[in-house]
């Protein structure tokens, strides 16, 4: 994937040439850093991904305003640190971010540079995947979603996606329909596995019709993600919606419960930026001594989970759940905020302590280890009512990348 080098100088110097020729060495070592990445830095590139406006010597603030209209958003600054090349660097990037435009700058050594511009490859990458997704709300936000309303106005504005409504008589009607077909399990991923950890087959083919009438939904409105207010399937239907999202997670499409939505968009960027599923779950118990959190939900993408067994709903006994065990390792811990303020976004690093299995929490149960600081920002944050469980270290690039959704 090429990047697109755009030099500016502002040659007095008498050594032209040997200043031009150091900064193609310093590129072509970054391009070596980068070589396992796919990535490739060169002038006039073709189709990049986004400019890197290198900033060769001091003096060219005037130039990089007169083209500034030209440069691909967000703007990607490069300071070689010589030359005065970083004071013209943070001269432009001042006036950037006094225009509310989002700016990265690039600088230190050449490995470290090279770090920086896989980070925002990623950043920028996971714009475009997102960029006009269409999540579906089936039926609203739970009841108990108090602090979390539906906008659409306002995720479009902030994500750049767009909310399709669909009722829960719509739902209802697709799962009608289903349960009049035969239910043909070579449809179904994972059937017979599927099958054979199943205690009763006519409760798994109850909650696999969920899955068909969610499928069905999917095609129709041509969505990237869903979430499902479900406790209202429990009610009607007397089956879960658990094992479907397990299911859709796993094939790529987010999927969420009760119908929150904030939760539903923290997972579809998570997602985004790690080519994985995300794990939304219940804040459940927090150990102040031992800086730990249990979370606990009933569903899990079965792509997240070294195992898991199939067992009941934890609150109402009936259609089915996951049981999964989650592969202890580094975490990030994620809440977009209800308000869309980023200074109530949740987004901390943790570890996966250990799987358990207690009484009186939701069937999928992981103890997270916290820091000091992380234990900090659990509890000044208002971020609701679920948090979003992802590998890796997603926090690096959570907020450039909210950041940058809002501008485009």
């Amino acid at each position: 994937m090429n990047l697109n080098l755009v030099p500016l100088y502002n040659f007095l110097e008498k050594n032209k040439q040997v200043i031009i020729e150091e900064d193609l060495a310093f590129i072509d070592e970054i391009n070596n850093y980068l070589m396992d990445e796919d990535l490739y830095i060169c002038e006039n590139a073709f189709d990049p991904l986004f400019d890197i406006i290198l900033i060769g010597t001091g003096g060219v603030e005037s130039r990089f305003l007169r083209r500034l209209n030209s440069f691909k958003q967000p703007i990607v600054i490069l300071s070689t640190s010589k030359n005065n090349s970083l004071p013209a660097a943070l001269e432009i990037k001042t006036y950037l971010e006094y225009h509310n435009q989002l700016c990265f700058l690039l600088t230190g050594d050449e490995k470290h540079i090279a770090s920086m511009i896989r980070h925002i490859a990623t950043i920028i990458g996971a714009s475009k995947k997102l960029a006009n997704n269409r999540l579906g709300v089936i039926g609203g936000a739970s009841s108990w979603l108090i602090a979390t309303p539906i906008e659409p106005a306002k995720i479009k504005k902030n994500f750049n996606m767009e909310v399709v409504k669909i009722t829960a008589k719509e739902f209802d009607e697709c799962y009608l329909k289903a349960k009049e077909d035969t239910l043909d399990f070579e449809y179904i991923p994972r059937a017979q596995e599927l099958v054979n950890n199943a205690d009763n087959i006519d409760t798994l083919t109850d909650s696999l019709l969920v899955y068909v009438a969610l499928k069905k939904l999917i095609e129709k409105y041509q969505l990237n993600a869903i979430t499902i207010r479900c406790f209202d399937v429990i009610k009607t239907r007397k089956t879960t919606a658990c094992l479907a999202l397990a299911l859709l997670n796993e094939e790529g499409i987010t999927a969420g419960c009760e119908g929150d939505i904030m939760s539903l968009i923290t997972m579809h960027i998570a997602n985004a930026l790690t080519d994985r599923s995300s794990f939304m779950a219940n804040p459940s118990k927090l150990d102040y001594d031992e800086h730990t959190l249990l979370l606990a939900h009933c569903t899990v993408p079965l792509n997240m989970v070294s195992s898991y067994k199939l067992t009941s709903h934890f609150e109402s006994g009936l259609g089915v759940a996951i049981k999964g065990e989650l592969p202890e390792g580094h975490i990030s811990l994620l809440k977009i905020a209800p308000d869309y303020s980023l200074e109530n976004c949740l987004c901390i690093p943790a570890s996966i302590k250990e799987n358990v299995s207690l009484p009186g929490y939701c069937r999928t149960q992981i103890v997270v280890s916290l820091n000091d600081e992380s234990l900090l920002d659990l509890l000044k944050t208002s971020f609701g009512n679920h948090i979003i469980v992802a590998y890796g270290e997603v926090y690096q690039d959570f907020f450039p990348l909210l950041s940058l959704l809002r501008r485009q």
